[in-house]
């Protein structure tokens, strides 16, 4: 217990040391851009995305549809935002616990949707449902990729390298997202390919990263 609030005021010292130090000055941080690539079906017919649609956030999301749903999909280094529409007459469901993410080394990980407490990590998740003509917004991370920080908090940290030149190896990788739909009891299983068409710095006030690299300093084990 002694040795736990020890880190953990050692991570909120070293919090502020890199809060403070450089004023206000911009820092470069490692941001990569990720488009969907393609999406693949369980009859394995291969379907291509539509045109990328750019929102006010200059944030470059991809749209897939087919007969069964509407989906606006974008993809960075925390995770997915995505918009789903029920295009069908019948109640669509996703049952969380069976979406799987394949990173680049082709290793799966569970995914969490953002009604699943990182600390429930390890729990069963609600499935989504959606009705017919319904949707949904939704947010999804690599529960691999949560933990529980120096301070205590559960936090996550990023699916690929922070460190610029880490981070390069990653240009041309893709990575899937497996989902299975299941509509009156049949499931069809789609295959969303991410490819990472480049890896660059930008100058930032803040860092997202922040804790996780506190973290990584003090030695903790992810």
């Amino acid at each position: 217990m002694q040795r736990f609030l020890i880190l953990a005021l050692l991570g909120l010292v070293l919090l502020g040391i890199f809060a403070c130090s450089g004023g206000s000055d911009d820092k470069m941080i490692v941001k990569y851009d990720v488009e969907l690539s393609m999406v693949r079906k369980a009859s394995d017919i291969n379907q291509r995305y539509q045109a990328p649609v750019a929102d006010t956030l200059e944030i470059v999301r991809y749209a897939y549809e087919d007969d069964l749903f509407r989906s606006i999909w974008s993809m960075n280094e925390a995770g997915w935002n995505l918009v789903l529409y029920n295009k069908s007459e019948a109640t669509l469901t996703i049952d969380w616990d069976k979406v799987t993410y394949m990173d680049v080394d082709n290793i799966g990980h569970k995914v969490l949707a953002s009604g699943t407490k990182y600390s429930m990590r390890n729990e069963a998740q609600t499935p989504a449902v959606l009705p017919r003509r319904g949707n949904l917004t939704e947010t999804l991370v690599s529960a691999d990729h949560v933990y529980q920080s120096s301070t205590g908090i559960w936090t996550k940290r990023p699916l690929w390298p922070v460190d610029f030149a880490e981070a390069q190896r990653y240009k041309g990788k893709s990575v899937r997202l497996i989902v299975p739909f299941t509509v009156e009891g049949l499931t069809a299983q789609y295959e969303f390919i991410f490819t990472i068409k480049d890896v660059r710095q930008v100058a930032s006030s803040t860092n997202p990263w922040q804790l996780y690299l506190v973290d990584r300093a003090l030695g903790v084990s992810f």
